[in-house]
Protein backbone atom coordinates (compact mmCIF):
# COMPACT_ATOMS: atom_id res chain seq x y z
CA UNK A 1 0.00 0.00 0.00
CA UNK A 2 2.88 2.40 0.75
CA UNK A 3 4.37 1.83 -2.70
CA UNK A 4 0.98 2.19 -4.36
CA UNK A 5 0.15 5.47 -2.60
CA UNK A 6 3.63 6.89 -3.26
CA UNK A 7 3.30 6.19 -7.00
CA UNK A 8 -0.22 7.59 -7.02
CA UNK A 9 0.81 10.87 -5.38
CA UNK A 10 3.67 11.21 -7.89
CA UNK A 11 1.13 10.89 -10.74
CA UNK A 12 2.47 7.50 -11.76
CA UNK A 13 0.14 4.69 -12.89
CA UNK A 14 0.14 1.40 -11.03
CA UNK A 15 -1.01 -2.04 -12.15
CA UNK A 16 -3.64 -3.39 -9.79
CA UNK A 17 -4.39 -7.12 -9.95
CA UNK A 18 -8.06 -7.96 -9.38
CA UNK A 19 -9.45 -11.43 -8.80
CA UNK A 20 -12.66 -12.89 -7.44
CA UNK A 21 -13.16 -13.83 -3.81
CA UNK A 22 -15.59 -15.93 -1.88
CA UNK A 23 -15.77 -13.14 0.69
CA UNK A 24 -18.20 -10.40 -0.13
CA UNK A 25 -18.25 -6.88 1.18
CA UNK A 26 -20.51 -8.06 3.99
CA UNK A 27 -20.00 -11.70 5.06
CA UNK A 28 -23.26 -11.61 7.01
CA UNK A 29 -25.33 -11.07 3.87
CA UNK A 30 -26.30 -14.17 1.86
CA UNK A 31 -25.04 -14.47 -1.74
CA UNK A 32 -26.79 -15.99 -4.68
CA UNK A 33 -23.54 -16.68 -6.50
CA UNK A 34 -23.10 -20.41 -7.01
CA UNK A 35 -20.05 -21.91 -5.39
CA UNK A 36 -18.71 -23.17 -8.70
CA UNK A 37 -18.79 -19.60 -10.04
CA UNK A 38 -17.07 -18.28 -6.95
CA UNK A 39 -14.29 -20.83 -7.47
CA UNK A 40 -14.01 -19.92 -11.13
CA UNK A 41 -13.80 -16.18 -10.43
CA UNK A 42 -11.20 -16.79 -7.72
CA UNK A 43 -9.00 -18.51 -10.30
CA UNK A 44 -9.03 -15.51 -12.62
CA UNK A 45 -6.65 -12.54 -12.13
CA UNK A 46 -7.16 -9.36 -14.15
CA UNK A 47 -4.44 -6.66 -14.43
CA UNK A 48 -6.08 -3.23 -14.21
CA UNK A 49 -4.08 0.00 -14.73
CA UNK A 50 -4.74 2.50 -11.94
CA UNK A 51 -3.91 6.06 -13.05
CA UNK A 52 -1.90 8.41 -10.86
CA UNK A 53 -3.23 11.60 -9.34
CA UNK A 54 -3.93 14.44 -11.73
CA UNK A 55 -2.53 16.91 -9.18
CA UNK A 56 0.93 15.97 -7.95
CA UNK A 57 1.94 19.16 -6.12
CA UNK A 58 0.88 17.76 -2.76
CA UNK A 59 3.27 20.08 -0.86
CA UNK A 60 2.17 23.60 -1.75
CA UNK A 61 4.67 25.37 0.48
CA UNK A 62 7.20 24.62 3.21
CA UNK A 63 8.20 27.30 5.69
CA UNK A 64 11.13 27.23 8.11
CA UNK A 65 11.08 29.70 11.02
CA UNK A 66 12.81 30.24 14.38
CA UNK A 67 16.00 28.99 12.79
CA UNK A 68 18.94 28.21 15.05
CA UNK A 69 22.41 27.52 13.65
CA UNK A 70 24.82 25.91 16.09
CA UNK A 71 28.53 25.85 15.26
CA UNK A 72 29.65 24.87 18.76
CA UNK A 73 29.97 21.08 18.32
CA UNK A 74 32.93 19.54 16.59
CA UNK A 75 32.08 18.29 13.12
CA UNK A 76 29.16 19.61 11.12
CA UNK A 77 27.03 22.54 12.26
CA UNK A 78 23.54 21.74 13.53
CA UNK A 79 20.26 23.31 12.44
CA UNK A 80 17.04 23.57 14.43
CA UNK A 81 13.83 25.12 13.12
CA UNK A 82 10.07 25.10 13.24
CA UNK A 83 8.62 23.58 10.06
CA UNK A 84 5.16 24.36 8.68
CA UNK A 85 4.09 22.45 5.57
CA UNK A 86 0.98 23.35 3.60
CA UNK A 87 -0.55 20.39 1.73
CA UNK A 88 -3.26 20.08 -0.89
CA UNK A 89 -4.89 16.66 -1.10
CA UNK A 90 -5.77 15.35 -4.56
CA UNK A 91 -9.43 15.93 -5.35
CA UNK A 92 -9.87 12.17 -5.60
CA UNK A 93 -9.08 11.82 -1.88
CA UNK A 94 -12.38 11.81 -0.05
CA UNK A 95 -10.92 10.60 3.22
CA UNK A 96 -8.84 12.18 5.98
CA UNK A 97 -5.05 12.06 6.21
CA UNK A 98 -3.15 12.43 9.46
CA UNK A 99 0.58 12.91 8.93
CA UNK A 100 2.34 11.83 12.11
CA UNK A 101 6.01 12.07 11.04
CA UNK A 102 8.04 13.76 8.34
CA UNK A 103 11.61 13.06 7.30
CA UNK A 104 12.72 15.88 4.99
CA UNK A 105 15.97 16.15 3.06
CA UNK A 106 16.53 19.88 2.50
CA UNK A 107 18.95 21.22 -0.10
CA UNK A 108 20.00 24.88 0.18
CA UNK A 109 20.64 27.08 -2.85
CA UNK A 110 22.20 30.52 -2.65
CA UNK A 111 20.12 32.02 -5.47
CA UNK A 112 16.87 31.16 -7.22
CA UNK A 113 18.72 30.17 -10.40
CA UNK A 114 21.61 28.34 -8.69
CA UNK A 115 22.30 25.08 -10.48
CA UNK A 116 23.84 23.32 -7.51
CA UNK A 117 23.01 23.20 -3.82
CA UNK A 118 25.73 24.36 -1.45
CA UNK A 119 24.50 22.43 1.60
CA UNK A 120 22.16 19.71 2.76
CA UNK A 121 20.18 19.45 6.00
CA UNK A 122 18.84 16.08 7.12
CA UNK A 123 17.73 14.98 10.56
CA UNK A 124 19.19 11.85 12.09
CA UNK A 125 15.65 10.61 12.74
CA UNK A 126 12.11 11.44 11.53
CA UNK A 127 10.42 14.48 13.06
CA UNK A 128 7.07 14.09 14.88
CA UNK A 129 4.29 16.11 13.24
CA UNK A 130 0.78 17.37 13.93
CA UNK A 131 -1.83 17.73 11.18
CA UNK A 132 -4.78 20.11 11.10
CA UNK A 133 -7.37 20.59 8.39
CA UNK A 134 -7.22 24.16 7.12
CA UNK A 135 -9.80 24.06 4.31
CA UNK A 136 -11.33 21.91 1.63
CA UNK A 137 -8.64 19.36 0.79
CA UNK A 138 -6.12 21.65 2.59
CA UNK A 139 -3.87 20.42 5.40
CA UNK A 140 -1.34 22.20 7.62
CA UNK A 141 1.42 20.05 9.07
CA UNK A 142 3.60 21.43 11.89
CA UNK A 143 6.87 19.88 13.01
CA UNK A 144 10.30 20.71 14.40
CA UNK A 145 13.76 19.97 13.11
CA UNK A 146 16.01 19.53 16.13
CA UNK A 147 19.79 19.68 15.74
CA UNK A 148 19.86 18.28 12.23
CA UNK A 149 23.38 18.04 10.74
CA UNK A 150 24.16 20.84 8.27
CA UNK A 151 26.63 19.55 5.69
CA UNK A 152 28.41 21.76 3.16
CA UNK A 153 28.49 19.89 -0.13
CA UNK A 154 31.62 19.48 -2.29
CA UNK A 155 32.11 22.66 -4.28
CA UNK A 156 29.70 24.57 -2.05
CA UNK A 157 32.18 26.32 0.25
CA UNK A 158 32.15 29.63 -1.64
CA UNK A 159 28.34 29.83 -1.67
CA UNK A 160 28.27 28.80 1.99
CA UNK A 161 30.60 31.66 2.92
CA UNK A 162 28.38 34.06 0.99
CA UNK A 163 25.36 32.66 2.86
CA UNK A 164 27.09 33.40 6.18
CA UNK A 165 27.94 36.91 5.01
CA UNK A 166 24.27 37.51 4.22
CA UNK A 167 23.26 36.29 7.65
CA UNK A 168 25.88 38.32 9.54
CA UNK A 169 26.28 41.53 7.58
CA UNK A 170 23.21 42.24 5.46
CA UNK A 171 19.87 43.69 6.55
CA UNK A 172 17.85 41.12 4.62
CA UNK A 173 18.64 38.02 2.62
CA UNK A 174 17.15 34.93 1.07
CA UNK A 175 18.14 31.32 0.70
CA UNK A 176 16.23 28.90 -1.51
CA UNK A 177 15.35 25.34 -0.57
CA UNK A 178 14.40 22.26 -2.53
CA UNK A 179 14.16 18.66 -1.50
CA UNK A 180 12.03 15.65 -0.76
CA UNK A 181 10.33 14.28 2.32
CA UNK A 182 9.11 10.92 3.49
CA UNK A 183 6.02 10.86 5.67
CA UNK A 184 4.20 8.49 7.99
CA UNK A 185 0.45 8.76 7.39
CA UNK A 186 -2.62 7.48 9.19
CA UNK A 187 -5.43 7.08 6.65
CA UNK A 188 -8.48 5.04 5.71
CA UNK A 189 -6.04 2.44 4.40
CA UNK A 190 -4.27 2.19 7.77
CA UNK A 191 -0.81 3.41 8.76
CA UNK A 192 1.32 3.78 5.65
CA UNK A 193 4.58 5.38 4.55
CA UNK A 194 4.84 7.80 1.66
CA UNK A 195 8.21 8.50 0.07
CA UNK A 196 9.96 11.26 -1.86
CA UNK A 197 7.36 14.01 -1.81
CA UNK A 198 8.96 16.99 -3.53
CA UNK A 199 8.95 20.55 -2.18
CA UNK A 200 10.60 23.89 -2.78
CA UNK A 201 10.50 27.24 -1.04
CA UNK A 202 12.39 30.31 0.08
CA UNK A 203 13.62 31.33 3.52
CA UNK A 204 13.53 35.06 4.24
CA UNK A 205 16.37 35.99 6.58
CA UNK A 206 16.73 39.22 8.50
CA UNK A 207 20.47 39.76 8.71
CA UNK A 208 22.47 40.59 11.81
CA UNK A 209 23.80 43.78 10.20
CA UNK A 210 27.29 43.24 11.59
CA UNK A 211 25.93 43.19 15.16
CA UNK A 212 26.39 46.95 15.51
CA UNK A 213 28.37 48.15 18.53
CA UNK A 214 28.30 45.81 21.52
CA UNK A 215 27.88 47.54 24.86
CA UNK A 216 30.09 46.81 27.87
CA UNK A 217 27.82 46.53 30.90
CA UNK A 218 30.42 45.54 33.50
CA UNK A 219 34.20 45.52 33.91
CA UNK A 220 36.21 43.96 36.72
CA UNK A 221 39.86 43.08 37.23
CA UNK A 222 40.27 39.43 38.14
CA UNK A 223 43.99 39.06 38.73
CA UNK A 224 47.30 40.66 37.88
CA UNK A 225 50.07 38.38 36.65
CA UNK A 226 53.63 39.39 35.81
CA UNK A 227 52.93 39.14 32.09
CA UNK A 228 49.18 39.77 31.87
CA UNK A 229 46.23 41.48 33.52
CA UNK A 230 43.08 39.34 33.55
CA UNK A 231 39.81 41.24 33.12
CA UNK A 232 36.23 40.00 33.18
CA UNK A 233 33.55 41.89 31.27
CA UNK A 234 29.96 41.46 30.19
CA UNK A 235 28.99 42.41 26.64
CA UNK A 236 25.45 43.23 25.61
CA UNK A 237 24.87 42.43 21.93
CA UNK A 238 21.53 42.91 20.19
CA UNK A 239 20.78 40.42 17.43
CA UNK A 240 18.30 41.99 14.97
CA UNK A 241 18.05 38.80 12.95
CA UNK A 242 15.19 36.30 12.95
CA UNK A 243 17.80 33.55 13.15
CA UNK A 244 19.65 32.53 16.30
CA UNK A 245 23.27 31.47 16.05
CA UNK A 246 25.83 29.87 18.33
CA UNK A 247 29.36 30.49 17.10
CA UNK A 248 30.89 28.35 19.83
CA UNK A 249 34.05 29.30 21.71
CA UNK A 250 35.94 32.20 20.17
CA UNK A 251 39.45 33.48 20.89
CA UNK A 252 40.01 36.94 19.45
CA UNK A 253 42.54 39.75 19.42
CA UNK A 254 41.96 42.86 21.53
CA UNK A 255 43.07 46.14 19.94
CA UNK A 256 43.40 49.69 21.22
CA UNK A 257 44.30 52.53 18.87
CA UNK A 258 44.86 49.88 16.13
CA UNK A 259 47.48 48.05 18.22
CA UNK A 260 47.04 44.57 19.67
CA UNK A 261 47.06 44.88 23.46
CA UNK A 262 45.88 41.39 24.37
CA UNK A 263 43.27 38.78 23.62
CA UNK A 264 39.68 38.00 24.55
CA UNK A 265 37.90 34.67 25.00
CA UNK A 266 34.14 34.36 24.54
CA UNK A 267 32.87 30.96 25.65
CA UNK A 268 29.89 29.94 23.54
CA UNK A 269 29.03 33.12 21.67
CA UNK A 270 25.30 32.35 21.43
CA UNK A 271 22.96 35.03 20.09
CA UNK A 272 19.22 34.52 20.39
CA UNK A 273 17.11 36.19 17.72
CA UNK A 274 15.56 39.62 18.22
CA UNK A 275 16.78 40.22 21.78
CA UNK A 276 19.70 41.63 23.77
CA UNK A 277 22.22 38.93 24.57
CA UNK A 278 24.53 39.17 27.59
CA UNK A 279 27.87 37.43 27.11
CA UNK A 280 30.68 36.85 29.58
CA UNK A 281 34.08 37.74 28.16
CA UNK A 282 37.51 37.09 29.65
CA UNK A 283 40.31 39.35 28.44
CA UNK A 284 44.05 39.35 29.05
CA UNK A 285 46.03 42.57 28.60
CA UNK A 286 49.66 41.88 27.82
CA UNK A 287 52.44 43.16 30.05
CA UNK A 288 55.19 45.64 29.24
CA UNK A 289 53.08 47.29 26.55
CA UNK A 290 52.83 51.10 26.36
CA UNK A 291 49.44 50.87 24.62
CA UNK A 292 48.05 48.85 27.53
CA UNK A 293 49.30 51.53 29.92
CA UNK A 294 47.75 54.28 27.76
CA UNK A 295 44.41 52.47 27.65
CA UNK A 296 44.21 51.89 31.40
CA UNK A 297 45.27 55.48 32.09
CA UNK A 298 42.55 56.85 29.83
CA UNK A 299 39.98 54.47 31.28
CA UNK A 300 40.48 55.28 34.97
CA UNK A 301 41.28 58.99 34.57
CA UNK A 302 38.68 61.72 34.97
CA UNK A 303 39.13 64.88 33.01
CA UNK A 304 40.72 63.53 29.83
CA UNK A 305 38.87 65.33 27.05
CA UNK A 306 38.59 62.36 24.69
CA UNK A 307 37.49 59.90 27.37
CA UNK A 308 34.12 59.40 25.70
CA UNK A 309 35.89 58.28 22.52
CA UNK A 310 37.83 55.43 24.09
CA UNK A 311 37.11 52.31 22.06
CA UNK A 312 38.40 48.78 21.93
CA UNK A 313 38.23 46.50 18.92
CA UNK A 314 37.67 42.77 19.17
CA UNK A 315 39.08 41.11 16.05
CA UNK A 316 38.86 37.56 14.76
CA UNK A 317 42.22 37.97 13.02
CA UNK A 318 43.86 35.84 15.66
CA UNK A 319 45.47 32.35 15.68
CA UNK A 320 42.98 29.55 16.39
CA UNK A 321 40.12 32.02 16.71
CA UNK A 322 37.59 29.21 16.20
CA UNK A 323 37.73 25.44 16.10
CA UNK A 324 35.05 25.33 13.39
CA UNK A 325 36.57 25.03 9.94
CA UNK A 326 33.31 26.35 8.50
CA UNK A 327 33.56 29.62 10.46
CA UNK A 328 37.23 30.46 9.97
CA UNK A 329 36.82 32.81 6.96
CA UNK A 330 33.92 34.63 8.63
CA UNK A 331 35.58 34.96 12.06
CA UNK A 332 38.89 36.01 10.50
CA UNK A 333 37.15 39.10 9.08
CA UNK A 334 34.88 39.72 12.07
CA UNK A 335 35.52 42.93 14.03
CA UNK A 336 33.45 44.35 16.85
CA UNK A 337 33.97 47.97 17.90
CA UNK A 338 33.31 48.24 21.63
CA UNK A 339 32.89 51.67 23.27
CA UNK A 340 34.44 51.66 26.73
CA UNK A 341 31.95 52.83 29.37
CA UNK A 342 32.83 55.74 31.68
CA UNK A 343 34.77 54.78 34.78
CA UNK A 344 32.02 54.56 37.41
CA UNK A 345 34.11 53.69 40.46
CA UNK A 346 35.53 56.00 43.12
CA UNK A 347 38.51 58.00 41.84
CA UNK A 348 42.00 57.13 42.98
CA UNK A 349 42.59 60.40 44.85
CA UNK A 350 40.11 61.00 47.68
CA UNK A 351 41.61 64.34 48.74
CA UNK A 352 44.91 66.05 49.63
CA UNK A 353 46.32 68.26 52.36
CA UNK A 354 48.89 70.99 51.71
CA UNK A 355 51.22 71.96 54.59
CA UNK A 356 52.65 75.43 53.95
CA UNK A 357 55.52 75.58 56.43
CA UNK A 358 56.98 72.24 55.36
CA UNK A 359 56.00 72.63 51.68
CA UNK A 360 54.64 69.10 51.70
CA UNK A 361 51.44 67.38 50.65
CA UNK A 362 49.68 64.33 52.06
CA UNK A 363 47.61 62.35 49.54
CA UNK A 364 44.59 60.30 50.56
CA UNK A 365 44.42 57.41 48.09
CA UNK A 366 42.02 54.53 47.59
CA UNK A 367 42.01 51.48 45.34
CA UNK A 368 38.86 51.45 43.15
CA UNK A 369 39.21 47.79 42.08
CA UNK A 370 37.60 45.08 44.26
CA UNK A 371 39.45 41.84 44.82
CA UNK A 372 42.94 43.01 43.93
CA UNK A 373 45.71 44.90 45.76
CA UNK A 374 47.04 48.10 44.21
CA UNK A 375 50.59 49.25 44.97
CA UNK A 376 51.85 52.78 44.29
CA UNK A 377 55.61 52.60 43.72
CA UNK A 378 56.29 56.12 42.50
CA UNK A 379 54.53 59.29 41.42
CA UNK A 380 55.44 62.44 39.54
CA UNK A 381 52.58 64.95 39.55
CA UNK A 382 51.66 68.56 38.95
CA UNK A 383 48.63 70.37 40.36
CA UNK A 384 46.66 73.13 38.65
CA UNK A 385 44.28 75.70 40.13
CA UNK A 386 42.08 77.43 37.58
CA UNK A 387 44.57 77.88 34.73
CA UNK A 388 47.66 78.17 36.94
CA UNK A 389 50.11 75.43 37.80
CA UNK A 390 50.56 75.71 41.56
CA UNK A 391 53.08 72.99 42.31
CA UNK A 392 54.98 69.83 41.43
CA UNK A 393 55.92 66.78 43.44
CA UNK A 394 57.90 63.61 42.84
CA UNK A 395 58.30 60.56 45.04
CA UNK A 396 59.90 57.17 44.50
CA UNK A 397 58.62 55.12 47.42
CA UNK A 398 60.87 52.21 46.40
CA UNK A 399 64.02 54.28 47.03
CA UNK A 400 65.00 54.20 50.74
CA UNK A 401 67.52 56.95 49.98
CA UNK A 402 64.66 59.42 49.70
CA UNK A 403 63.83 58.82 53.34
CA UNK A 404 60.55 56.95 53.02
CA UNK A 405 59.72 55.02 56.16
CA UNK A 406 56.88 52.90 54.81
CA UNK A 407 58.03 52.16 51.26
CA UNK A 408 55.50 51.68 48.44
CA UNK A 409 51.88 52.48 49.28
CA UNK A 410 49.73 49.36 49.61
CA UNK A 411 46.07 50.01 48.78
CA UNK A 412 43.69 47.14 49.57
CA UNK A 413 40.58 46.70 47.48
CA UNK A 414 37.33 48.38 48.51
CA UNK A 415 34.81 46.77 50.83
CA UNK A 416 31.78 45.78 48.78
CA UNK A 417 28.28 45.01 49.98
CA UNK A 418 25.43 46.61 48.07
CA UNK A 419 27.94 49.24 46.97
CA UNK A 420 31.72 49.38 47.14
CA UNK A 421 33.44 51.75 49.56
CA UNK A 422 37.14 52.42 49.13
CA UNK A 423 39.62 52.12 51.98
CA UNK A 424 41.46 55.45 52.21
CA UNK A 425 45.22 55.25 52.82
CA UNK A 426 47.23 58.40 53.58
CA UNK A 427 50.68 58.87 52.10
CA UNK A 428 53.73 60.11 53.93
CA UNK A 429 54.47 63.81 53.53
CA UNK A 430 55.72 64.42 50.00
CA UNK A 431 57.83 67.53 49.23
CA UNK A 432 56.14 70.02 46.88
CA UNK A 433 57.78 72.71 44.78
CA UNK A 434 55.25 75.54 44.55
CA UNK A 435 54.89 77.97 41.67
CA UNK A 436 54.75 81.73 42.27
CA UNK A 437 51.51 82.33 40.32
CA UNK A 438 49.67 79.64 42.18
CA UNK A 439 51.09 80.32 45.62
CA UNK A 440 48.83 83.33 46.20
CA UNK A 441 45.78 81.11 45.64
CA UNK A 442 47.13 78.63 48.17
CA UNK A 443 47.72 81.33 50.82
CA UNK A 444 44.22 82.72 50.33
CA UNK A 445 42.82 79.25 51.05
CA UNK A 446 44.78 78.91 54.34
CA UNK A 447 42.58 77.19 56.90
CA UNK A 448 40.13 76.13 54.22
CA UNK A 449 40.51 74.32 50.92
CA UNK A 450 40.85 74.80 47.19
CA UNK A 451 39.80 72.55 44.34
CA UNK A 452 42.62 71.52 42.03
CA UNK A 453 43.30 69.26 39.07
CA UNK A 454 46.18 66.80 39.02
CA UNK A 455 48.06 65.33 36.09
CA UNK A 456 50.55 62.62 36.98
CA UNK A 457 52.81 59.80 35.87
CA UNK A 458 52.47 56.91 38.30
CA UNK A 459 54.22 53.58 38.78
CA UNK A 460 51.44 51.16 39.78
CA UNK A 461 51.16 47.45 40.48
CA UNK A 462 47.81 45.66 40.15
CA UNK A 463 48.58 42.41 41.87
CA UNK A 464 51.81 41.38 40.11
CA UNK A 465 51.06 43.36 36.95
CA UNK A 466 53.33 46.37 36.54
CA UNK A 467 52.10 49.62 34.98
CA UNK A 468 55.06 51.95 34.72
CA UNK A 469 54.55 55.61 33.79
CA UNK A 470 50.78 55.34 33.89
CA UNK A 471 49.26 58.70 32.98
CA UNK A 472 46.55 59.56 35.47
CA UNK A 473 44.44 62.71 35.35
CA UNK A 474 41.84 63.75 37.92
CA UNK A 475 39.82 66.93 38.26
CA UNK A 476 37.95 68.46 41.18
CA UNK A 477 40.22 67.29 43.99
CA UNK A 478 39.52 68.98 47.31
CA UNK A 479 42.84 70.10 48.81
CA UNK A 480 42.93 71.34 52.39
CA UNK A 481 45.48 74.08 53.08
CA UNK A 482 47.13 74.13 56.51
CA UNK A 483 49.86 76.33 57.96
CA UNK A 484 51.80 73.74 59.92
CA UNK A 485 54.48 71.25 59.13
Amino acid sequence: MSSFLTRYLHGESSIVHVRGSSFGPDPNQPTNTPSWLQDALGAITIAVPFPGATETDLIQDLDLSHIKIDFSPSGHPLISADVVTYLKQPNEFNFDLDITEIDPVVYLYLNYDSLHAFAIVQSDSPCPAQTTKSGDHQLTVKSKIVKAPFQVLPGGQKDFEEFLNRVFYEKKGKVYIRGTSDAQVDSAFGHIAVHDLEFNGVIEIQGMQGLGHPEVTSVSIVRGYQDALEISTTLKIYNPSNAAVNLGDLHMALLYDDHVIGNASIPSLALDAGVDNHLKVSAWLQGNDPYVIDFIGEYISTGIAKLSNVNLTISGNYPNATSSEFLRPLIHNLTLSVPVPPFDKEPLLADCQMNLLSSTVVMSLRNPFPGIVMTINNINASATYDIYEIGNMAANFEDPGEGWKEGPMILPGPICDVQCKGIVIKSEKIPVITKKLGYDAIKRALGGSIVVSVESQVGVMLGNFNLENLRYVQNNITTKVRKGF
